[in-house]
């Protein structure tokens, strides 16, 4: 699971932060507000990714906190601010930042940002994910759909339907097993058609094998 430290001194700006991200699947590993725990956390959780407001706690700014951390780990750093004015763009740039998130925060922002990072972190852990035909890469651990790192827009049966394919990518899925996967209700196959039908169509490419009168198999790239 995508591991990710966040550094806010603002309680309630980092509850919703951790509402946000754990809803998408990430695992979020602790809550600081300074420097000091900053530096402790990464040491005892080894997260991915550091997510840190500029304007922190203690006699360190985020930016100096991050150049503690960029000699202690390789994970990704995005800076929280509300200020994005040349100097904040530079701090961000002397440290190698991976990114930064305007304020207030805006949860489709912070989902592109993250996402793109959990692929590319991903991209280098092969076996986390499956690489589907069509250039398609699905997150065992965020259970998301990407192609070139570009997170693909499904809703959650969709994407519960993807996680049982890949979750069984050497054989089919019986069309009941996969239904009662997704719904409470008494199997009904328009619906699991329908449903397929739709990711087709979000994807404009038709990984998902019928295999007539048994069940559905995820089309799986070799090749990569």
């Amino acid at each position: 699971m995508y591991k990710i430290l966040i550094v806010e001194d603002e309680a309630i700006a980092a509850e919703y932060l951790k509402i946000i991200l754990e809803k998408r699947g990430w695992e979020v590993v602790d809550i600081v507000d300074n420097g000091e725990d900053a530096i402790k956390s990464i040491y005892q959780s080894n997260p991915q990714l550091v997510l840190m407001d500029i304007m922190i706690r203690g006699p360190k700014s985020g930016c100096e906190v991050a150049m503690d951390i960029r000699r202690i780990s390789h994970c990704s750093i995005v800076f929280a601010t509300a200020y994005a004015d040349d100097e904040m763009i530079n701090y961000a740039m002397d440290v190698n930042a991976d990114g930064y998130i305007m304020k207030p925060y805006s949860e489709r922002e912070i989902i592109a940002t993250i996402s793109l990072l959990s692929a590319k972190h991903n991209h280098h852990n092969p076996l986390k994910t499956s690489k589907i035909k069509g250039g398609f890469v699905f997150n065992h651990e965020t259970h998301l759909l990407y192609k070139n790192f570009e997170l693909i827009q499904l809703g959650p049966k969709a994407l519960k339907l993807l996680q049982m394919l890949c979750s069984n990518k050497t054989s089919y899925v019986h069309y009941e097993k996969l239904y009662a996967h997704i719904w409470d209700d008494e199997i009904n196959l328009k619906k699991l058609q329908m449903l397929i039908y739709r990711i087709r169509e979000i994807c404009e490419y038709d990984f998902i094998e019928n295999i007539n009168g048994v069940g559905y198999q995820i089309k799986i790239d070799y090749s990569l």
